[in-house]
């Protein structure tokens, strides 16, 4: 695989230490938001990003599944990948992390977004919607049990919580942050595979107890515990020991 140079990636700054797929989604993701590409514009091919970057198309096609999954892109046969209409524009995202800084401070406002949304859920949230936020903690059991990366359902998760709470402009806000809980999941992994499954067991401890206070039907104990939940991730990646959540 060719490796292209850090002055070869240009536009949004990524973090260091990153492989080369996840510099390119980065610099792609940069272009998104800040509307270099334009709603509904195709992105240029496969071929013309690869030679572009100096890498190959796989590596490509890697960083392009990325804004796929994150629905930030889509692909229409025969025809390319497009910005989707929802992820264009200065306004319309937030920004990729490219500090410490800047982790700290999705951190935070994690705490501002999440803990409302887990208070509203408690004072919504039927029975069913209950079950339905135990069953993506089962699956989350499963793949730390088959030694897979839990962030996928990690994320899901946390997206049910905020669909409980009704209110769109919360659970858009979790929409938006989706690349960046990926990106600090990875993140993390790829610091401190010690101890990891480990940090995976607290954090399935502190989803547990989310789900109990949301369940109680009381929004300060539900807010509480998001935001011990939320606070616990922090530590775990500054103090390099696991799992962001």
């Amino acid at each position: 695989m060719t490796q292209a140079k850090t002055s070869d990636v240009q536009g949004a700054a990524a973090p260091p230490g990153l492989r080369l797929e996840e510099r390119i989604y980065h610099d792609l993701l940069g272009r998104i938001q800040t509307g270099t590409y334009a709603q509904g514009e195709r992105l240029p091919t496969e071929n013309e990003l690869a030679a572009e970057f100096g890498v190959s198309r796989p590596v490509i096609r890697a960083a392009l599944a990325r804004l796929r999954e994150a629905g930030l892109i889509v692909s229409r046969q025969g025809a390319g990948s497009f910005v989707s209409a929802i992820s264009s524009g200065p306004d319309t995202g937030y920004g990729p992390l490219g500090s410490i800084d800047d982790i700290a401070g999705f951190f935070e406002f994690r705490r501002f977004i999440e803990c409302e949304t887990a208070a509203r859920a408690a004072a919504a949230a039927t029975t069913a919607q209950i079950a339905e936020l135990r069953e993506y903690l089962s699956g989350i059991d499963a793949d730390i049990e088959a030694g897979q990366a839990t962030i996928e359902l990690d994320i899901r998760f946390h997206a049910a919580v905020a669909e409980l709470a009704g209110n769109r402009f919360l659970s858009e806000s979790l929409r938006m942050l989706r690349p960046h809980m990926r990106f600090v999941g990875q993140f993390v992994r790829s610091l401190s595979p010690q101890g990891y499954v480990s940090a995976k067991m607290n954090m399935q401890a502190e989803h547990r107890k989310l789900v109990d206070a949301i369940a109680s039907g009381d929004p300060d104990r539900a807010r509480q515990a998001m935001k011990r939940h939320v606070e616990s991730s922090e530590q775990r990646i500054f103090r390099g020991t696991g799992n962001a959540g």
